[in-house]
């Protein structure tokens, strides 16, 4: 219910946001701030952030969060939604552009001597499902393969597992998600390939069906809907239209997931009004032949649509009802049968909100309505469309004599982002082609009117069609199996899995059918199932049993049945099969068990980690395929790239030597000198074969690492500018990743998903040693996680969101690397503030050798750009033995006028006061630029597409020159420094891929380092080809008074062999400054250097600014740069005193005051009193919204007189500049906010003294509960108070400890759990210990609960009364409280019994009913 709330508001907001920005276009920029907030407040995802992956698997979420976090995080800040469509548009653009425009040199990437280079890792793959051997190739070496996020690649020599794959990229995208791909049996140079996979939720978006017609040397696209140019529109949904009376507005509708479909031609019926009115009970009233209008509630939808179906009625129409609860929401909903046979409901049954349902309860009351519904699109009012095919689920080639009939299972995805976007609309379903892909028709192949989403197509030995399906974005249609007719015109339905989901087929070469299918049962969460010759009914037959004691014996998917299934067959041996979940499985009997054995008919011939005995293969089966000629040799996809079999299962080995498929979230180099005079190894794991291996580190090389999805932090070692091997050191999903930049203090950081396991790599000692900084079982912060490394001063700053509170952890003390500090957490500081007022998204630490502090820079996922000075600067206290560090950071807001968005990156120029940020979002202005620290900003998108920026460096020898990381690779500028820079996209290997991360690493060769999420690592230089002169003055502002001197540097670097004689000169200057340069006006320079230039200011030259333009001129080149001169008069404020003696030279102050004696007077002294005047403390809220917040001035002067004034705050909150009378005051009464105060007086106009303030309020009381039965006891993760009172059985338990275990008694544990107040919320949950069974209430009137001992998942509930007949037998799945209420409301009095069994339960209770 609270999801679904969520989502209405949104889509309301996002219809009004919509209709407000088309009429007043001129929104500010605070409120686009808004609405992003309200969108990211109110995202669907914060429901699944913090999730396990086994809780993600339950919901049929891919394991990974982190495609969620980029959606968000890409999202247009005013549509709640990324527009990833735009992506296909701009990289068309690029394609036909790229064909006619020359290329330009200079950055990675552009010409030969600055190309790009793959670095790998080779050894390494990433997430595959098609695979092809190439027909043309009489040895049968050759494959294709293409990886999910990693384009389409070559392999020639199969067999050799050292033999490289190769990325296709003429004409189709280089990071397409490939999803299947097959030739023409007619024509065997021709290939199709099919991309995206609709099953995942948005996650691998693809863009329809490519063909190759040259054998996979070249591609174009055959069917693909709209997504070249797509029209995103809101669906209308389906109405009913109100024909009597007339000129009424027509109704939104949500059919029932059971009952008979409506189709296009409308059911037009008189509607009446039921009674009773809920129709639980058999309908009184004269319906028959008409539409019945019920109301919801009081009993399941199946039985009021059969109740109106029993009397007579030919629709039903349901209207909703508030159920009293706060969080109702008047929205529509799908309803299912509940315990009401579907089969025995063949009449159409739809829902309605409850206003239109009283509205047309009206109409009916006075007089005759009829109304007409029918069914005119399958997307629900109000979701957000993406029309075209998106996702090419599957994809077949048929002969039908001589001519090639191509079917393609089209796919449709709803992304649960804040606008419900549906990827293909109404554009999905079986479509096939005659004419080699010209032409295309949809075959409507429906089950219950409503068109299906295949997922698999299959051709029998009799050249029939089998197609299987999984569910719509409805939730309806998975399942099924249809078999077409002789000549594929139409489908008939042969079978259906019980409550079937995703459900993959196999057909063997004797026509024996196979379906593996993922089911919402769960007893049964995957079946596989086997009809031979057309059987009417399938039978079930043996799961595999896998090995892993971690993967139960009914799913050796391991609750991924969405994501991981996979069945093929022996094309020669119908016998034999391999079935893939979390490992593979092989049979050679059909599935079928010999008769009076119990061997399961299964070998298990993988392990994801090598154990049980078993071979390594990676986790996560997607695909097989056998080589037809020889079925020994078969290739399966999986997560980690392709396994690889030439001897039928009975040996196994990868093959990924350069399947560059791997999806990297960052990567961290050392400094190129980091390891000259020293030597050290550091162990981990090759993923080719999950065996230990150590890499060596020793003198002038690349060194770096990376965080992988799936695949661990991966480092790799080379010096020879090549693709490399990496080692895998941590395992689990990598995540940030980063290296020391002190070459004395060698090491590097990584990190597994949220904070869980933060680790450093000590490579100061041989071998490296590895040292815990922070371990925990929370999930604070982002799935993967921002992090920031200062290793001058050993810093480690992370996000550590948790329960709402935005803050960062900093760890400290762990640099000296003590052996006593290596298995435990390191010290750690929160750094927080009322500024960081969303989710952190980017961090950056400034800091070079004349800093004395650590500085951090935050930006968020609002937009917020903030500097935190003195980040590691804390108070260390002690209290009972405990010693807590408390921040003693600064904070100061740095946020642009026109920031938007979520920001990505923060990088810096020459200093601190050059800042580059960068946003992540589409329909946002992406690039900004300081030069003064981010006092102004400067938008640099110029020319730059609609497109996600994730990363940006400057080049350190150009100034002008950028690049920046985007969602369509690498892009650079030759003139950033222009207003409106010209933007294009680099020439490399990598032009299509996501590039999450850039890396320039530490020394004179400016090598950069770029991860990608698809095709790994690449590095390149930033270089200069040709003789290049650089200048820039050391400051941009001078000041000096009349008659005075001052000196600027002009520093040069040279370039590209640049040996010329070359002349400086300064033009603009006031007449009559005299010019000296130092060592010369004119050198022959082929060096970098430095000319000093002192200008003697005349005495009568007029005070004002001067713009000051520097040249260096030789005979190839002039270079410019410049600085502005500022003339000051000795008098500047006229009021007798020389500037040079003038304590505010600016402001008149003939007396000097100087209250504090700090050397600026009073009249120009921003704080003219000591630090000890104002005193300003807060108190903050008891209770949530109790508004009792407080704050308290004390002065320690009497004069002058200060008036306060308090701005900020919440919404509508106002107050009075009040003057403050005597030493204090008090506001009171105050909401939880930000406030800021502020001191001025009428004495001094130019003071203000401000505070910023936060008055915060108690967090809620969060509690997670976890039951250990094997050992009686429940584990609790506590949040949101100091102390928590744990009450069990009415004994109290006090505890500080976040993580408690309780244990538990026999029988029931009644708990209570609160914190330091009330109002934080109460934690209230009973739970049964015990093998045995107990009934409470009992006697029983209305409802009575029963608690299960054990641990079995799932029972059997039976009702006997007195005489032993069976009332009524139910299966039901126990909660972590191991009740279950039993309604006992229709039951007459007397004694009844209650029978549970499940597989380690058989208990019989006796109830008695009272009236």
């Amino acid at each position: 219910m609270k999801r679904t709330k969520y989502i209405i508001i949104l889509l309301i907001f996002a219809s009004i946001s919509a209709l407000f920005f088309e009429k007043n276009s001129e929104i500010t920029i605070d409120e686009k701030r808004e609405i992003h907030k309200s969108f990211l407040k109110n995202s669907p995802f914060n429901d699944f952030k913090k999730l396990s992956k086994n809780e993600r698997r339950a919901m049929e979420l891919p394991p990974n969060a982190y495609y969620q976090k980029m959606w968000e995080l890409s999202m247009n800040p005013l549509t709640g939604r990324p527009e990833v469509e735009d992506l296909f548009r701009t990289r068309k653009a690029l394609v036909d552009a790229e064909k006619m425009a020359p290329r330009l040199s200079a950055v990675p990437g552009e010409n030969e001597q600055m190309q790009w280079i793959q670095r790998g890792p080779y050894n390494v793959g990433g997430r595959t499902k098609a695979m092809m051997f190439d027909p043309n190739d009489s040895t049968n070496e050759t494959v294709f393969a293409g990886g999910v996020s990693g384009g389409l690649f070559k392999n020639t020599n199969i067999s050799d597992p050292n033999n490289p794959w190769e990325l296709v990229t003429r004409n189709i995208p280089q990071n397409i998600a490939v999803s299947s791909i097959v030739f023409d049996p007619n024509n065997t140079n021709v290939f199709y390939v099919g991309t995206g996979e609709s099953y995942t939720a948005g996650d691998a978006l693809g863009n329809g069906l490519w063909k190759s017609d040259d054998g996979g040397d070249s591609w174009f696209k055959v069917f693909g809907g709209d997504t070249e140019n797509p029209t995103t529109y809101v669906s209308e949904g389906n109405k009913i239209e109100i024909k009597k009376p007339s000129n009424q507005r027509s109704i939104d509708f949500l059919a029932a997931s059971f009952g008979a479909a409506l189709t296009e031609n409308p059911l037009e019926k008189v509607v009446s009004l039921v009674s009773p009115q809920n129709a639980c009970t058999s309908i009184s009233s004269n319906i028959s032949g008409k539409i019945a209008l019920i109301e919801r509630g009081d009993c399941e939808f199946g039985v009021k649509v059969l109740n109106a179906q029993n009397a007579g009625a030919v629709g039903a129409i349901v209207f909703n009802k508030n159920n009293g609860e706060a969080n109702w929401t008047d929205g529509l909903v799908r309803m299912g049968v509940g315990a009401t046979d579907p089969n025995d409901v063949n009449i159409p049954a739809v829902f309605i909100r409850r206003v239109d349902g009283l509205r047309l309860r009206n109409l009916i009351n006075q007089g005759e309505t009829i109304i007409s519904m029918k069914k005119t699109t399958s997307v629900a009012s109000g979701n957000t469309v993406v029309p075209g095919t998106y996702y090419i689920n599957d994809v077949i080639t048929r002969n039908d004599n001589g001519n090639t009939q191509i079917y393609v299972a089209a796919g449709t995805s709803l992304y649960r982002d804040a606008a419900n976007t549906v990827f293909g609309g109404d554009d999905y379903g079986l479509f096939v082609s005659s004419d080699d892909g010209s032409t295309w028709t949809r075959i409507g192949v429906e089950f219950d009117g409503n068109l299906v989403q295949p997922i698999d197509l299959e051709l029998g030995p009799d050249n029939k069609l089998w197609l299987s399906t999984t569910r719509n974005t409805s939730g309806l249609g998975g399942g099924l199996v249809f078999l077409s007719n002789d000549d594929v015109s139409s489908f008939e339905l042969k079978y259906q899995i019980e409550e079937g989901r995703r459900t993959e087929i196999e057909v063997t070469k004797n026509n024996i059918l196979y379906i593996l299918a993922a089911t919402g049962q769960g007893g049964s969460p995957v079946v596989i199932q086997k009809a031979s010759n057309g059987a009417i009914d399938p039978s079930n037959i043996t799961l595999p049993n896998d090995k892993d004691t971690g993967i139960s014996t009914n799913d050796f998917t391991r609750g991924q049945s969405f994501y991981d299934l996979v069945i093929e067959a022996n094309p020669i041996n119908p016998n034999q099969l391999f079935v893939g979940g979390i490992n593979i499985f092989k049979t050679t009997t059909g599935g079928e068990t010999a008769q009076g054995s119990t061997t399961n008919p299964w070998d298990q011939i993988s392990h994801w980690y090598g154990g049980f005995q078993e071979p390594y293969s990676h986790a996560d089966q997607h695909g097989a395929v056998f080589l037809e000629s020889d079925p020994n040799v078969v290739l399966f996809g999986n997560d980690g790239g392709i396994t690889f079999t030439n001897d039928g299962g009975a040996s196994i080995s990868t093959r990924n030597y350069n399947f560059h498929t791997s999806q990297y979230y960052t990567v961290s180099v050392a400094p190129r000198d980091m390891f000259i005079g020293h030597s050290t190894s550091i162990g981990g794991r090759d993923r080719s074969n999950n065996t230990g291996r150590n890499k060596t580190i020793s003198g002038q090389t690349d060194v770096f690492v990376g965080g992988l999805q799936d695949n661990g932090n991966m480092f790799q070692v080379d010096n020879g500018d090549m693709s490399s091997s990496a080692i895998d050191v941590s395992g689990g999903d990598g995540a940030a990743s980063m290296f020391s930049q002190d070459v004395n203090n060698k090491y590097f950081v990584q990190n597994y998903v949220y904070n869980r396991s933060i680790e450093v790599w000590n490579l100061n000692t041989s071998p490296a040693t590895n040292f815990q900084i922070n371990s925990e079982n929370v999930s604070n912060g982002d799935f993967i996680n921002v992090q920031a490394l200062d290793s001058k001063y050993g810093v480690i700053y992370s996000n550590y969101e948790s329960g709402g509170q935005n803050q960062v952890a900093a760890f400290v003390n762990w640099d000296d690397f003590k052996a006593a500090d290596r298995n435990t957490n390191a010290p750690k500081v929160i750094l927080s503030n009322g500024a960081l007022s969303s989710n952190v998204s980017a961090m950056t630490v400034y800091n070079n050798s004349d800093s004395s502090s650590s500085t951090l820079y935050i930006g968020t996922e609002g937009g917020q750009l903030l500097r935190v000075d003195d980040a590691n600067s804390y108070t260390s206290t002690t209290t009972s033995g405990v010693t807590t560090l408390s921040s003693d950071a600064s904070w100061t807001r740095l946020t642009g006028n026109e920031f938007l968005g979520s920001i990505s990156d923060i990088e810096f120029g020459k200093s601190d006061q050059e800042i580059f940020v960068t946003f992540h979002n589409y329909g946002v202005k992406n690039i900004f630029y300081s030069s003064d620290g981010g006092a102004n900003w400067n938008s640099k998108d110029g020319d730059l597409p609609n497109i996600p920026v994730r990363a940006i460096l400057q080049n350190p020898l150009i100034d002008d020159e950028v690049i920046i990381g985007t969602e369509l690779g690498v892009w650079y500028t030759k003139n950033f420094n222009s207003d409106n820079p010209s933007w294009m996209r680099a020439n490399n290997g990598m032009s299509d891929v996501r590039v999450t991360d850039l890396d320039l690493r530490l020394g004179d060769d400016y090598k950069v380092f770029a991860a990608t999420y698809g095709l790994g690592i690449f590095s390149g230089n930033f270089a200069v080809n040709e003789p290049i002169i650089n200048i820039k003055t050391d400051t941009n502002l001078i000041r000096v008074d009349q008659g005075q001197s001052a000196s600027i540097d002009i520093n040069y670097k040279v370039f590209g062999g640049y040996d010329e004689e070359t002349t400086f000169s300064l033009e603009g200057l006031p007449e009559e400054t005299a010019v000296s340069y130092d060592p010369s006006q004119s050198l022959q320079i082929n060096s970098d250097g430095t000319v000093e230039v002192t200008l003697t200011i005349d005495d009568d030259a007029l005070a004002k600014s001067y713009q000051i333009v520097v040249k260096a001129t030789s005979n190839s080149q002039v270079r410019e740069t410049g600085f502005e001169l500022q003339i000051l008069s000795d008098d500047i404020d006229n009021d007798g005193i020389l500037n040079i003696d003038d304590n505010c030279p600016e402001t008149p102050n003939p007396n000097q005051e100087d209250s504090d004696e700090d050397g600026i007077g009073d009249v120009c002294d921003q704080t003219p009193f000591g630090q000890s005047t104002f005193s300003l403390q807060s108190s903050d809220e008891t209770c949530r919204s109790s508004n009792d917040g407080k704050l308290s001035l004390s002065l320690s002067v009497n004069e002058p007189k200060f008036i306060v004034s308090v701005t900020g705050g919440p919404n509508g909150f106002s107050h009075t500049p009040q003057t403050i009378e005597g030493n204090s005051w008090t506001i009171n009464n105050l909401e939880a906010a930000d406030y800021t105060v502020c001191l001025t007086t009428e004495s001094l106009e130019a003071f203000e003294q401000c505070f910023n303030v936060t008055i915060d309020q108690p967090r809620d009381l969060s509690v997670l509960a976890s039951v250990a039965r094997d050992n009686s006891s429940i584990n609790l993760q506590l949040n949101g108070s100091n102390k928590y009172y744990i009450m069990v059985n009415n004994n109290t338990i006090v505890t500080d400890q976040s993580d408690y275990k309780l244990n538990l008694s026999k029988g029931l544990n009644v708990i209570r759990i609160t914190g330091d107040k009330e109002c934080q919320g109460v934690y209230e949950e009973t739970i049964f210990n015990s093998e045995d069974i107990l009934l409470s209430p009992n006697p029983a009137v209305n409802n009575t609960n029963l608690w299960v001992g054990g641990n079995d998942t799932n029972v059997n509930l039976s009702i006997f009364d007195n005489s032993g007949r069976l009332l009524w037998t139910r299966t039901k799945e126990l909660n972590s409280g191991r009740d279950i209420n039993i309604e006992t409301t229709n039951l007459k009095a007397g004694m009844y019994y209650i029978k549970v069994e499940s597989e380690t339960v058989r208990k019989t209770a006796k109830l008695i009913k009272k009236n």
